[in-house]
């Protein structure tokens, strides 16, 4: 089986929803034990509950490296050895006052920093590791607002890179993964804010307006699933990629093409 995860433990940041749980879907589905870790406890026991595999949901505020700590500590105490890190856990930003960059900052880019902390040493003692970080197509080129959340997705990808080198020697990849349009509860929410801000879109159906904001930017003119960016997290952390390391998946319909 391509991409075969059988007896690898996944730690899925962020999986409670969206892009996270449509990644420990398709993890789990290729026989890896997932731990759902998200913010929101319910969220994580609701996908947890709803995968067909061994699985864990925990709570876990990326922006506390104690929390991530304790998560940690409680996947290892259940499963064991974690063998691949899925940060996806992220946060938007409507406007690019200071409040809103710390906070980007916080948890979309030091998140990863913690969650790579706490779990490469015992992957180092391994000498074996998976790690992809969930960035954004925004982080290669300006799009029409954020300012704070491209440039910490950019700095994601310049981790990657960085880390990538660092941990070679260890036998732990590491990668990125770019997504491009997801109709996500992220993705709904800024269909509400335009829908809030232009007139235009008055009455229409936040899906609708989701897919009207992306017909130009997407070469394929089709959004992208959670499950596609599931089965580019699948490859990647498998040994299928083992000499695949400090790259960028774009999974975004060659939206990227355009920049």
């Amino acid at each position: 089986m391509i991409c075969d995860l059988t007896g690898r433990t996944a730690f899925v940041t962020g999986g409670g929803s969206g892009i996270g749980a449509g990644i420990a879907q398709v993890l789990v589905g290729q026989g890896a034990k997932v731990v759902v870790a998200d913010i929101d406890f319910a969220a994580a026991e609701v996908v947890s509950s709803g995968l067909d595999g061994d699985s864990l949901a925990l709570r876990a505020d990326v922006a506390s490296t104690e929390e991530v700590a304790d998560a940690v500590r409680q996947a290892e105490a259940r499963f064991g050895a974690v063998d691949i890190l899925v940060n996806n856990a992220g946060i938007s930003g409507w406007n690019d006052d200071e409040t809103v960059w710390r906070r980007i900052f916080e948890i979309n880019v030091m998140g990863v920093v913690r969650c790579c902390d706490a779990l490469v040493p015992g992957m180092k003692k391994r000498g074996y590791g998976k790690i992809v970080n969930i960035a954004s197509m925004a982080g290669h080129a300006g799009r029409r607002w954020g300012g704070a959340y491209a440039t910490g997705k950019a700095a994601v990808l310049r981790y990657t890179k960085g880390l990538a080198y660092e941990l070679a020697s260890s036998e732990i990849n590491v990668n990125a993964i770019c997504p491009g349009a997801v109709w996500t509860p992220l993705q709904e929410r800024g269909s509400l804010r335009a829908q809030d801000k232009d007139a235009d879109f008055d009455g229409k159906d936040p899906y609708e307006i989701f897919l009207e904001r992306y017909e130009d930017v997407i070469p394929m003119g089709r959004p992208q699933t959670v499950e596609d960016v599931g089965k580019a997290a699948a490859f990647l952390v498998s040994d299928d990629a083992a000499n695949i390391t400090g790259q960028c998946l774009h999974v975004d319909g060659g939206a990227i093409l355009r920049d």
